[in-house]
């Protein structure tokens, strides 16, 4: 496959002109799902207003080419936990164009509905980076309410929440509350065609959405090549990977404290604590551990790394940590982390859980959607029902490799 070169030999010009051209393509279209990838080195050293324009751009780019399977987790990530206007009504925008729409895609509109709309304001799709300059323009909440349209029946499962959403709207609101009503009112009409036979429903998206990902005990990459990295604890005690992490099963999430979005970090960090929770109610607090590992080893020392912890709720001691990396290179390689950097600054990523086996191999990946905390624990608890290497499972992977790693970069 054609690669991208990064972006520090591409102006932001260049950029939108790949991307255009992409989108014009159909034997290059592919590529466009490709640089939606946080990891992609055409976002290294690009400031994160610069990775939100690049970003929505391919966004609106996959809306005028159409969006395919493979890209459909990227616009219900935005829709999930965005925060940025112009991302999310792009990604809402680029959503009308999936040819296989469900009720499930609903659910996470309406979720963005109610994210965003205390952040809203006007976007424009005219051009590359152009600021909306009059009420020609369009905005999230504008973009997510004419997805719910668009919808139609499919969406009638969210008609309560909407009409909440209404009633919470305030005195201010008026233009918010006309616009609900219209959706509204399309969907109905939408729902009493569909019941005269008029509107066929699509197939579901169910196996476009690769947020949760398994392998085998026999295919699970060996961490042999992170083993000896040393980690730093919330105390300032030094551990190497190895030595914390082989022996029993163990939830990873990484997060960074200078993350602005509360619907990523900060809510991981918390629902990890709740995490620990239901492990010390099954009694699996010390054959389970857990670790939040920070994406920003140089700013988030150890004492910064307890109070951000402790903050929300997070049980700390010898089995439960929040670390950091030394080499936070080979870390990155290793778990092939959804995240990018502007010097040491992230400037973009993605939400990741990862269950580690005994032997401190990737065992299941939670990536992009929000993770529920009782199935990371259920899939840690099977963990503890596996028999040991070598009672006849195979042998692992020495190293993770593409075909090892089908959906983890979803």
């Amino acid at each position: 496959m054609p690669r991208v070169k990064p972006a520090s030999q591409l102006s932001e010009a260049q950029f939108a002109a790949l991307v255009d051209g992409l989108a014009a393509d159909p034997g290059r279209r592919e590529l466009l799902t490709e640089l939606l990838h946080e990891n992609h080195p055409v976002y290294a050293e690009c400031g994160a207003a610069a990775v939100v324009r690049m970003r929505g751009w391919i966004l609106l780019a996959l809306a005028r080419a159409g969006v395919p399977d493979g890209a459909l987790i990227f616009l219900l990530e935005e829709l999930d936990a965005g925060v940025d206007p112009y991302l999310v009504a792009a990604a809402a925008h680029a959503l009308r164009s999936y040819p296989r729409p469900t009720g499930t895609l609903a659910a996470f509109v309406m979720r963005a509905l109610s994210n965003i709309r205390y952040r809203d304001e006007p976007v424009s799709f005219d051009a590359y980076g152009e600021y909306a300059m009059s009420a020609a323009g369009t905005s999230a909440v504008r973009e997510l309410l004419a997805t719910l349209a668009w919808l139609g029946p499919l969406a009638r499962g969210v008609i309560p929440e909407l009409m909440l959403l209404r009633a919470q709207g305030g005195a201010g609101s008026r233009k918010l509350r006309i616009d609900i009503d219209r959706a509204i009112q399309t969907i109905s009409g939408a729902d009493e065609a569909a019941s005269s036979g008029s509107h066929a429903c699509c197939g579901a998206p169910s196996d476009s959405l690769p947020s949760t990902v398994s392998w085998t005990a026999g295919s699970r990459c060996d961490a042999g090549p992170i083993e000896k990295v040393v980690l730093e604890d919330h105390d300032g005690n030094r551990i190497t990977f190895e030595e914390f992490f082989k022996g029993r099963p163990a939830i990873v999430v990484f997060f960074y404290t200078r993350c602005d979005n509360p619907m990523k970090c900060s809510l991981t960090v918390a629902k990890l604590a709740r995490v620990q929770g239901l492990l010390d109610a099954q009694g699996l607090g010390e054959r389970i551990q857990t670790a939040a590992i920070t994406y920003d080893p140089a700013f988030d020392l150890p004492e910064r790394l307890r109070i951000y912890a402790q903050d929300r709720g997070v049980r700390l001691d010898a089995r439960h940590r929040m670390l950091r990396a030394l080499d936070n290179d080979a870390l990155r390689r290793h778990f092939e982390l959804g995240v990018n950097f502007i010097e040491s600054l992230v400037n973009r990523h993605r939400i990741e859980v990862y269950i580690l086996d005994s032997q401190a191999r990737i065992a299941v990946s939670f990536e992009r959607i929000h993770w529920d905390e009782r199935e990371v624990v259920t899939h840690a608890i099977e963990l503890l029902k596996e028999r040991e290497p070598g009672a006849g499972q195979g042998q692992p992977r020495s190293c993770c490799s593409s075909s090892a790693a089908v959906g983890r970069a979803g």
